[in-house]
């Protein structure tokens, strides 16, 4: 109220000021004046002369018309003043409103030019307060900068630049056509009983992270669902009551790649498989651990692309010292010798890539896999998580009472004898065969060879040729259990495994991800041979239904939904060439067989 009355003020001061002004530039009129009209003559005196009275009317006329422009001079300079005052009015009112303290506005004098230097310097000083602000914040967000990267520093200093990775995989699986060894519920000379689908949900999980410490140097860590005792599988089954899944370490490793020379590397820990293989011979969920050599020359202009070798030493078992009695109740040095002897797989492969043309390629690789000291490995049966142990016993005769012979299975959890309990020698080698003692039949040095052609005319349509060729050097026959107690051997012809496989369509589910569009379809057809003795069986395909001994028919389809994700429909047809008793049994005629069929249903995020 009082910043209004003070405007009011303002105004009517100016205006008084104003008229003041007019009215002292004015002379005063005699009343009752009128003035002359244009027609009328001029009026005489005696003696002829004009009187004085014409001169002051024209006189006067003058002075009105000057005053009348002075008149609208100063409407002019009123009106300009009027608008300036509305312009600080509204800078006033405008500074009120944004001002947090309310504080009174300064009165508005006849100094108009004064209280615009005020508001020049208001502005001036808020502006100066925004960009001192400004500097502020800029000052504070440098600070974060720079704070950001001397963490970045730290850290590369420490762990090398970063490359995060993983994949979830999502799976739906049936099975059909399952059976056991049993005698047979409808005719007891025979064997098998069919037994009801089952239907599962599984789930894998893997995040890992790669480091480079130098241009010599890199790391590698990768944390994977899977059972702790399970070296060939990262799934996890989605059952036991919503209990938590295990997320173990599945990769641990160290890359020396020496600039003196080029092309060698040098791997030590648990790492991805260094050399090329199908699941003929190793899982792709199995990660091998020790140590591996590779070196690998390429060639610019010649069809020979790369040339690599790869050697590698991984120990599968470490064992305590141990001893073992004679007959004569001694230690026997060699018996106890083999008793502590440390299982390790040792190989080497040689590979090459030819390129003739620019739409075809040929992949050649030929290793040796000596695994050494299998002959002390125990195989025993696996069912889930449980190792099942064959044991006999006799109850003697007491009384009226005959003695009984009783074979029956005893039920250990797999975890307390592979995890850190090694030393009983123990695996899961239940499809190679066996010897009376209990221990395998054969040593196992695997040839392998490979060969892959890839047709890339088409780049979304590229074909894929693959052949695999196994065969065990070191097969032997079977020592068993004759009629009279003495030993029989069996030939074992049982040394060889094959495994075809047909693609069309980019590999949807292994190629990189900048490398799949989106609709990328792949088709894949692969047929599997394996005899009983041709591979060490814990290690190979899992999925393939049996791991030796037989024979398999895979399709697999996939579509990529996104570049990183993809879903495939996998079928596996798995059938026992030798029937139910296998190559060194005699199955009884009237045996079950049946084909068993797996389906999974896949969806997998790769980031």
């Amino acid at each position: 109220m009082r910043l209004s009355t003070l405007r009011a003020l303002v105004l009517f001061a100016l205006v008084a000021t104003t008229s003041t002004s007019v009215a002292a530039q004015s002379p005063s009129e005699p009343r009752n004046l009128e003035p002359s009209k244009p027609d009328a003559a001029p009026v005489q005196t005696t003696g002829g002369k004009v009187s004085g009275s014409l001169f002051g009317l024209e006189e006067m006329r003058r002075q009105l018309g000057e005053q009348r422009g002075e008149i609208e001079e100063l409407r002019a300079a009123i009106k300009e003043q009027s608008r300036l005052i509305g312009e600080l009015r509204s800078r006033v009112e405008h500074a009120e409103t944004e001002s947090a303290s309310h504080a009174p506005a300064p009165l508005v004098r006849d100094a108009v030019y004064a209280t615009d230097a005020r508001d020049a310097a208001r502005a001036q000083d808020k502006g100066a307060e925004g960009a001192t602000q400004d500097t502020k914040i800029e000052e504070r967000v440098k600070r974060a900068e720079d704070q950001t990267k001397k963490t970045s520093d730290a850290v590369a200093r420490q762990l090398g630049s970063l490359t995060f990775s993983g994949d979830l995989r999502f799976r739906y699986e049936s099975f059909y056509g399952q059976q056991n060894a049993l005698a047979s519920s409808d005719n007891p000379a025979a064997l098998g009983n069919p037994l009801m689908s089952r239907q599962r949900l599984r789930m894998r999980a893997r995040f890992g992270v790669r480091g480079k410490i130098s241009d010599e140097f890199e790391w590698g860590l990768r944390l994977a669902t899977g059972g702790f005792a399970d070296m060939v599988s990262t799934n996890g089954t989605l059952t036991d009551f919503f209990s938590r899944k295990n997320f173990a370490l599945d990769q641990a490793y160290l890359t020396y790649s020496p600039k003196p020379l080029p092309g060698f590397q040098l791997q030590a820990g648990k790492f991805e498989t260094p050399w090329t293989r199908t699941e003929l011979t190793w899982d792709n969920d199995t990660m091998p651990e020790g140590l591996s050599e590779s070196y690998t020359r390429a060639f610019k202009k010649s069809s020979f692309k790369t040339v690599t070798l790869v050697a590698w030493q991984l120990p599968m078992l470490e064992r305590n010292a141990a001893f073992a009695l004679g007959a004569s109740g001694q230690v026997d040095l060699s018996a106890s010798g083999r008793a502590g002897r440390d299982l390790a797989l040792y190989g080497a492969q040689a590979r090459t890539e030819i390129a003739p043309t620019k739409n075809f390629s040929l992949k050649l690789s030929a290793s040796d896999l000596y695994f050494s000291g299998t002959q002390f490995i125990t195989p025993a049966q696996v069912f889930n998580g449980n190792v099942q142990f064959p044991i006999t016993f006799t109850i003697p005769a007491s009384g009226t009472t005959p003695a009984r012979t009783i074979t029956t299975q005893v039920s250990i959890p797999r975890d307390l004898l592979v995890a850190g309990n090694g030393n009983l020698g123990l695996s899961l080698a239940s499809t190679n065969a066996v010897n009376r003692d209990g221990r395998l039949s054969s040593g196992y040095n695997l040839v392998d060879f490979i060969a892959r052609a890839d047709f890339t005319r088409s780049s979304k349509w590229p074909v894929m040729l693959l052949f695999n060729f196994v065969t065990n050097t070191q097969s032997h026959d079977v020592v068993t259990t004759g009629a009279s107690g003495a030993d029989v051997l069996l030939p074992n012809h049982e040394g060889q495994g094959f495994w075809g496989e047909f693609q069309i369509g980019k590999d949807v589910l292994r190629l990189p991800v900048d490398r799949i569009a989106r609709g990328d379809v792949t088709l894949n057809y692969t047929f599997v041979r394996i005899e009983k003795d041709a591979v060490l069986s814990p290690f190979n395909g899992s999925d393939l239904g049996l791991s030796t001994d037989v024979r398999v028919h895979r399709f697999i389809l996939g579509y990529a939904l996104e570049p990183r994700v993809a879903v495939s429909l996998t079928g596996l047809f798995t059938s026992r060439p030798n029937g139910l008793v296998g190559a060194f049994g005699q199955t009884p005629s009237g045996s079950l067989n049946r084909t068993l069929t797996r389906l999974q249903f896949d969806t997998t995020l790769r980031f």
